[in-house]
């Protein structure tokens, strides 16, 4: 049995506008997990176990409902990634996702994600530019507070960036 289009698809706007107002990139997975049970035990969880096996249902909310929530929160800052960058869509010659980022028409590339997520943004800036020369490899972390605002932490994630040929780390609180 499937859940009806109508059905999953407003069952997942309530469940993004909620996730939206818990700030839900920023909540642990323990948080999170307390959020799926409540989702599953309410009329959420009691409407989809009328179109699928009642234990499936915990799993569809996180894997299926809410797989692409914190994806398009991300593609969300696109536009701010080209305007500090001074740079339009059309520079764009390719553009990446896991992580996010674009290589623009001069060369340059440039990633963005969470701030949590610097190692596989840096790793991905690295992998995406290799064998080029001359370009310059910029990264947007974003969600930085509260462990990525000491100096100290920044000081090594921007280390680590400069020895992979990183020219610009920015930060967003």
């Amino acid at each position: 049995m499937t859940v009806p289009k109508e059905i999953r698809d407003a069952i997942r706007e309530r469940l993004w506008q909620t996730a939206d107002h818990l700030q839900w990139d920023s909540l642990t997975q323990s948080e999170k997990a307390r959020h799926y049970q409540q989702w599953t035990d309410s009329d959420i969880g009691r409407t989809l176990a009328a179109h699928m096996d009642a234990r499936s249902v915990r799993v569809y909310i996180k894997d299926t409902l809410l797989k692409g929530f914190s994806r398009e929160k991300l593609n969300l800052h696109e536009g701010q990634v080209l305007r500090v960058l001074q740079r339009h869509r059309q520079d764009v010659t390719e553009s990446f996702i896991k992580p996010h980022g674009f290589r623009f028409s001069d060369g340059a590339f440039v990633a963005w994600g969470r701030a949590d997520d610097w190692k596989s943004l840096l790793g991905a800036l690295f992998e995406r530019s290799y064998g080029t020369r001359g370009t310059t490899l910029t990264v947007f972390l974003f969600r930085a507070s509260p462990r990525y605002v000491r100096p100290s932490t920044r000081e090594l994630v921007e280390a680590a960036a400069r020895r992979l040929g990183v020219a610009t780390c920015i930060w967003f609180d």
